[in-house]
């Protein structure tokens, strides 16, 4: 009796037949990007050979599945450098501006974002917070560079807002009587020394002067370079601009510090008769400090200008005082 052995063939689609040599990489792919991410926030936290040993096993998986994975391999180098210390780095400056952007993303990004909103205080803690993580970023310069002029422009509008009237209205009007022997040269402040047109121009000037080594730092990127010279330029222009503005401001505080002590001096003697040679010596060395005072500041005043005037003023009121007390 002999026996047949039957085969039965079944036909299956060859397209969804497992190929382990194409899903491994598949399989493999989401765990890797997962622990990159993992090594990435343990570089925003310092912790530099805890994510550099993490990369390297991402690195030799990719190697395992025979994939080419250049970011990988960057992100992997600029771990291994940051194990060696703050020191010179190893890695093309390309190279590392790419990992330091990757590393300090959410910082940028929102840095950019706070720039957006005119909000340039916050877009430069942001670019501040970005440097505590790696000090070397060129975006992170140029974003605290930007912010700064974005706060030195608005420093300036607020300044012109306020204007040599207010100024002027914290002259006489603003204060009260004061001692005629303290003579200042210092202007009295009736609100926060803080919100002044002086204090205003002292901000953006050291906005602008913080922001021009941030820019040099920046400019080392071939990519914002372009960007960098038309922000120098504008600081530039900015600066110079400002020098003269504050030069006229401080001597317009100048000469309304001249017209404080004046309207108090006119006030104290208003209503007294100089009887004693001590009230009539003080009287005099008092008025001659006041006017040598006034005769310098409008030395050094440009001609026609508000100041000029104020104390073209000042120095008439303090003649008619010198004769009515002479005569």
């Amino acid at each position: 009796m002999t026996s047949s052995v039957m085969f039965v063939v079944v036909l299956t689609d060859p397209s969804r037949i497992a190929s382990p040599t194409r899903r491994i990489p598949e399989q493999r792919r989401a765990p890797v990007e997962t622990a990159v991410e993992v090594a990435r926030s343990r570089l925003r936290k310092g912790w530099r050979l805890e994510a550099a040993q993490l990369l390297d096993r991402c690195v030799r998986a990719r190697q395992l599945d025979k994939i080419e994975d250049a970011t990988l391999t960057e992100r992997w180098a600029y771990a291994q450098d940051r194990c060696t210390g703050n020191g010179r780095t190893a890695l093309k400056e390309p190279v590392l501006q790419r990992a330091i952007a990757w590393v300090t993303a959410e910082e940028l990004a929102a840095g950019d974002r706070a720039l957006a909103e005119d909000k340039p205080f916050a877009a430069a803690r942001f670019g501040l917070a970005a440097d505590r993580i790696d000090p070397r970023g060129t975006r992170s310069a140029f974003l605290q560079a930007s912010a700064l002029y974005r706060a030195a422009q608005k420093s300036l509008a607020r300044a012109a807002e306020i204007g040599e009237a207010d100024i002027l209205a914290e002259g006489p009007e603003a204060v009260g009587p004061i001692d005629f022997t303290t003579l200042t040269t210092e202007s009295p402040e009736s609100r926060d020394p803080r919100r002044t047109v002086p204090a205003h121009l002292r901000r953006a000037d050291r906005c602008l002067r913080k922001a021009i080594p941030l820019i040099l730092r920046a400019s080392a990127d071939p990519e914002l370079r372009l960007e960098c010279d038309y922000l120098s330029s504008a600081v530039e222009r900015m600066l110079h601009g400002l020098t003269e503005r504050r030069a006229t401001t401080d001597r317009m505080a100048a000469a309304c510090a001249c017209l404080v002590d004046y309207d108090a001096f006119v006030r104290h003697y208003a209503d007294q008769v100089l009887r004693r040679p001590a009230d009539r010596s003080s009287f005099r060395s008092s008025l001659g400090a006041l006017a040598a005072r006034v005769d310098r500041l409008l030395a050094s005043s440009p001609p026609n200008s508000a100041e000029a005037r104020l104390l073209t003023t000042l120095a008439g009121g303090v003649a008619n005082m010198r004769r009515a007390f002479t005569s």
